[in-house]
């Protein structure tokens, strides 16, 4: 069977996609393209959905960690505000009791402190100094510290909140609460990268109830406080209850932390060890968000050495200032592995139902490509030159297959019929064709034989008209001289056209005699060309500027460069304008390449027009050249004696300024090789 070729008879390369193949690739690309959007949907709302929920499961237990850490705030206000109402208390700020009613109230006090959880129960006078302390080493008689807890309730009676304490005003609470605040602050991951330091102040939830006489006067204030630096209560209270002792992995699900600044003072965050991560700082991102600008924070975070999702609030002393940050987080890992195995379980899902439709896609297109197979094979063996070949019209569920079928029939019998037609023209048409050679060849016989003849008649005529005008056999009148001229012009004329049809014969029959060798374009070719039509220049009253180097060499035939210098020129001075200046010059083209140019003065012609010069036979319908005779073939035959060189010529024009045409040739130095049909350098 004929196969058709890659390449068709316009240089363009043959389609290579089959209509099966098509119809499957295009099933195919939707159901790809529709399913890589489904997986990428699937995969962003999943990775939404399952993360979403959780991150706002850790806002939600934010709000259960406030509730709880209010609640102890309240636990505190609750047993300050019990103390500040007992009949002792008052006696013992308003000095109204003896040395045993303070003992046994000191007593009474440490025990309420104690099972209150409390770090420290402390009465102060109205002057401000302490009365009694009911933790040891139960210091009394300075003046309490002064934070904004204790100072709301000098004005008002009653406060409570977080504060921050400095190192000696916790330690004078306590002999052990020193200890217990000083933390030292470690190296932490995505952390601010400040200098390690060592932590003594303390977080402290505090409380203070005014203590009032009969007559409802303040004759002092009871003062309650937990230290939360390394306190395990409020932290693991929060675990327990918001998030059930859950583990994934062998670590806690969910954790909580109270920050004093940027450093955790009591978390359940577990180091690599395995202990809780006192000491270790919050990420720059939540410190920028927390402490630096005062808002919450909601939001992946990297914690110690992990990702959580994670919550975390600011923690404000009643003056508004952050003092610490309150955090609850989960672990992520537990809710990407959630997304993990959704996402497979999608994509598996995906990627089955992708599997059948492609199935499907496949068997389609192998049933709507298979009438148009069988239409292509015939076709194939139509164009092998088997005219016998048909296709069947019935069957099939295509209208527009079943036309196309019915045609096909109706052109192979009209080829049928054709071909014999085909046969007995082409037949006919080989023979005139044989006939129109013989006759051609007889015309450039004759065409040579009778321009070969004529040449050296009109020779001598040209020579005798010239030694009548120079007066060698007599000196001729005025009115001899203008017919001797006349003539001259004529049988001028007559040489250029039977050198042209001459060279046309020649180009025709292949006959050109072609022998380039390195040459010097100035002194071999354009000087003596100059010479040759300097009469023509002479009585046109036309200057020629010339500016070619000496040393500008070409690889050429001497002799059918001169045919081509002498054409242009002629050209030039034919069609250029009286008195005016023809130029000729060369330039630097591509390497190895020398470009040559011959400009006139005249009329011109339309840009559009360039390429018609070159044509056989062909001169431009403009009135003022049409008054200039000429063969039409000058042109032509200069175009293929460059184009024989390996060089190229075009024309360009500028109408009522301007005529230029340019041709390039190849270049070379002296010692350089030769062209290709011989010649020495």
């Amino acid at each position: 069977m004929q196969t058709v070729p890659d390449i068709d008879r316009g240089g363009r390369r043959r389609p290579w996609l089959s209509i099966r193949w098509t119809i499957f690739g295009a099933f195919a690309l939707m159901v790809l393209a529709g399913g890589s959007v489904s997986v990428v949907l699937g995969y962003t709302l999943t990775s939404d959905a399952v993360i979403g929920e959780a991150q706002r499961r850790v806002e939600q237990d934010l709000h259960s960690a406030w509730a709880l850490y209010d609640h102890q705030v309240e636990n505190v206000r609750h047993t300050a505000r019990f103390v500040s109402i007992l009949r002792r208390t008052r006696d013992v700020l308003a000095r109204d009791a003896n040395g045993a009613e303070v003992e046994d109230l000191r007593r009474r006090l440490e025990v309420i402190r104690q099972g209150s959880g409390l770090d420290w129960l402390t009465l102060v006078g109205p002057d401000g100094r302490v009365a009694m302390r009911t933790r040891p080493p139960y210091t009394a008689g300075d003046i309490l510290w002064m934070d904004p807890v204790r100072r709301d309730a000098v004005l008002t009676g009653s406060a409570a909140g977080t504060v921050r304490l400095p190192a000696q005003a916790v330690a004078v609470e306590g002999d052990d609460l020193a200890g217990q605040a000083a933390i030292d602050v470690r190296p932490t991951p995505m952390s601010s990268s400040t200098v390690e330091r060592r932590l003594v102040d303390g977080l402290v939830i505090e409380a203070a109830e005014a203590v009032l006489d009969d007559a409802g006067r303040p004759v002092g204030h009871v003062v309650g406080g937990i230290l939360l630096n390394r306190d395990r209560a409020i932290p693991d209270a929060i675990r327990d209850t918001v998030f059930r002792n859950e583990f994934h992995e062998g670590r806690p699900l969910g954790t909580a932390t109270i920050f004093l600044d940027d450093v955790r003072i009591a978390t359940n965050v577990l180091d690599e060890d395995g202990t809780r991560a006192i000491g270790t700082r919050v990420s720059r991102a939540v410190e920028e968000v927390v402490l630096d600008q005062g808002q919450p924070y909601r939001d992946r975070a990297f914690v110690v050495n992990d990702w959580y999702l994670t919550a975390y609030d600011p923690l404000r002393d009643p003056d508004r200032n952050v003092v610490g940050i309150l955090y609850v987080g989960i672990l992520e890992a537990k809710f990407l592995g959630y997304r993990t195995r959704l996402i497979q379980s999608f994509v598996a899902l995906t990627a089955a139902g992708m599997v059948l439709a492609l199935l499907f896609a496949l068997a389609m297109a192998w049933w709507l490509s298979r009438p148009l197979k069988r239409l292509i094979d015939a076709a194939r063996r139509m164009a092998a030159l088997d005219l016998d070949t048909r296709v069947e019209t019935h069957g099939g569920v295509f209208r527009d297959l079943h036309t196309l079928n019915h045609a096909f029939n109706q052109m192979a019998d009209n080829l049928d019929r054709e071909s014999e037609a085909l046969v007995r023209a082409n037949t006919a048409l080989q023979a005139s064709n044989g006939d129109l050679k013989q006759l051609n060849q007889n015309y450039m016989d004759m065409l040579e034989f009778v321009t070969h003849e004529l040449k050296s008649p009109l020779a001598s005529c040209l020579f005798g008209v010239g030694s009548l005008k120079e007066g060698l056999i007599g000196v001729p009148n005025a009115e001899q001289s203008r017919v001797l001229d006349a003539v001259e012009r004529n049988l001028e004329y007559l040489n250029e056209m039977i050198m042209n049809y001459l060279n046309l014969s020649r180009i025709e029959k292949n006959q050109l005699r072609f022998e380039p060798r390195l040459l010097p374009f100035r002194k071999e070719v354009l000087d003596p060309t100059l010479d040759q039509v300097s009469r023509q220049v002479y009585a046109a009253g036309m200057f020629v500027a010339v500016d070619v180097p000496e040393e500008v060499q070409v690889h050429g035939d001497r002799d059918l460069l001169r045919i081509v210098l002498d054409n242009l020129l002629s050209n030039a001075v034919k069609y250029g304008r009286q008195n005016s200046t023809i130029r000729v010059w060369h330039e630097e083209a591509d390497e190895g390449i020398q470009r040559f140019r011959i400009q006139n003065e005249g009329k011109g012609f339309k840009q559009e027009d360039g390429d018609k010069l070159f044509r056989k036979f062909s001169r431009l319908d403009v009135a003022e050249l049409r008054a200039k005779r000429g063969t039409g073939l000058g042109l032509f035959i200069t175009r293929q004696i460059i184009e024989r060189h390996g060089g190229r010529i075009w024309a360009e024009s500028r109408e009522n300024q301007w005529a230029r045409f340019s041709f390039d040739l190849p270049g070379g130095t002296v010692g350089g090789t030769v062209g290709e049909e011989g010649g020495t350098s």
